[in-house]
């Protein structure tokens, strides 16, 4: 089997997924430990795991997740260089939170634009104005605007990660293909 054929492969999907949502719930745990041995605030867990316990659960985790991204990525031709932080240790959720914070800004203006277009355009719908005004030219403005932030996004993302996604489409191609299921879905 060569790298392309076990990179296409469902089974590299599945597994994706299956880590992806252990590496979650191993999260919520590290994040229960935190709260409920170091600084002893009550969580829904009567018993917490050790940080020890918790934070090895969670790296070994991540490291699967980097081997499963890293045979993923040969389903696509597009290589360049992608920054080491994921060998780090907690560098998965690390790399995680540079992407929300990146994303949430720019995904939310737009999606409040979106949403204000719609119903300014039902609102001209219903009062017959809508073969006169419309809100297309409100969209394409924010869409212009937005376009080298989502650029930027979209090649730090590139950075950040062994799966490489356009660089010139808009900032949900980064929201999307965070998750590696995501982006074997997609690829």
């Amino acid at each position: 089997m060569t790298r392309y054929e076990l990179a296409r492969d469902k089974r590299i999907t599945i597994s994706a997924l299956v880590l992806e949502v252990l590496s979650m719930i191993s999260v919520i745990l590290l994040i229960d430990s935190i709260l409920g041995n170091q600084l002893g605030v009550q969580t829904i867990m009567a018993n917490h795991l050790s940080w020890t316990v918790s934070s090895a659960i969670v790296i070994v985790i991540q490291y699967i997740l980097v081997t499963i991204e890293m045979i993923a990525r040969y389903r696509e031709e597009k290589r360049g260089f992608t920054l080491p932080l994921v060998f780090l240790p907690f560098g998965h959720i690390v790399r995680l939170l540079i992407m929300l914070v990146l994303e949430i800004g720019v995904v939310s203006l737009k999606l409040i634009v979106y949403f204000i277009s719609v119903l300014i355009q039902f609102a001209l719908l219903i009062l017959q104005l809508h073969k006169y005004l419309g809100t297309a030219h409100l969209v394409d403005i924010t869409d212009t605007c937005f376009e080298p932030i989502e650029r930027f996004v979209n090649a730090t993302y590139n950075l950040l990660y062994f799966n490489k996604i356009e660089t010139n489409g808009n900032v949900f191609n980064a929201v999307f293909n965070g998750n590696l299921t995501f982006w074997c879905i997609n690829h």
